[in-house]
Parts: structure tokens; sequence; C-alpha cells
């Protein structure tokens, strides 16, 4: 005989009111199960996941107000927009300082200024323009950049900036 047929058999033995005991015990044995298997775990694990939430968005928040501070002291209040002239000594000052030379230069009569490299390191460029920008407040107007024998060619233009 199995085990299923066993447990039929018994079953099948107990008395009417036997029979509703056991499923009533049976039913209640479940219910402590799925509570505290189940239910009492996950809202364990939701509670500590919101406290751990609500941490992470303090700390968001601090850390935010943090930079916006930072940010206020370590700008300057308006740096001095060069003319023409300035522009082009700072941008030809700061590249030369950067190790790089500018295979030509050109000024137009509507205010423009452009350097042009015929093979510069991607890193010493980019570095560059960084450095321009945070140091002198001057960025590129027009940017073209291409692949020339593993190095760059690239040709930046800057616009004189209205008072």
């Amino acid at each position: 005989m199995t085990t299923t047929t066993q447990l039929a058999a018994w079953w099948h033995g107990l008395a009417a009111r036997e029979r509703a005991m056991v499923a009533t015990m049976l039913a209640l044995v479940a219910a402590f199960a799925w509570w505290y298997g189940l239910l009492h775990p996950l809202r364990t694990l939701r509670d500590g996941a919101e406290a751990r939430y609500d941490q992470a968005a303090a700390a968001l928040l601090a850390v935010e107000a943090e930079v916006g501070a930072l940010a206020q002291v370590g700008t300057p209040a308006t740096p001095a927009v060069p003319g023409l002239e300035g522009m082009q000594q700072r941008v030809l000052d700061s590249a030369r300082v950067a190790g790089l030379a500018p295979s030509r230069q050109r000024t137009a009569a509507d205010g423009t200024f452009g350097v042009e490299f015929d093979r510069v390191a991607s890193p010493a460029l980019f570095a560059w323009l960084g450095t321009l920008a945070d140091a002198h407040g001057i960025a590129p107007a027009t940017l073209h950049v291409e692949r020339a024998d593993g190095q760059l060619r690239a040709e930046v233009g800057f616009a004189e900036v209205a008072p």
C-alpha cells in the first residue's frame, strides 16, 4: 500500500467530528506558516527598504545642497569678457601651456577667431578645451574634429562675446 492510500484509509476511518478538528488544525497550521513564513519576512524587508530609501533621499538632499554651496563658492562672480585680441591671446597662451601648437590661426572681420591643429592627441585637445572653459570662461563656438593618422585633425572656432 502506498502512503496516499494509507492516508486516505486513515482519513475515512475518522469520525466526522475528528475530521473537522484535524481540518481546522491543518488550516491553523497553514495560516501560521503563511504569516510567519512569508508575510512577516516580507513586511520586515519592506520596512527596511523604506528606511534605507529615506536615508538615501536625505543623503541626496544633503549632497545636492553641498554641491550648490560649492558651486557658488568656486565660481568667480562674472569673468571679464575679453575683447577679440584678449581672447586670441588667452587661447594661444593656454594652447602653448597645454603643449599644443596650432598649425594655422585665422581672424575674420566678423569677430571670429579660429585655430587649426593638423595632428593632436584627443586627451590633450579636450583637456585644453576644458581648461579654456574652466579657467578663462572661453568656450568654442564651433568645433570640427576628424581622425587623421591615429590622431585628430581639429578646427576650433571662437566668437567674440558682446559685452
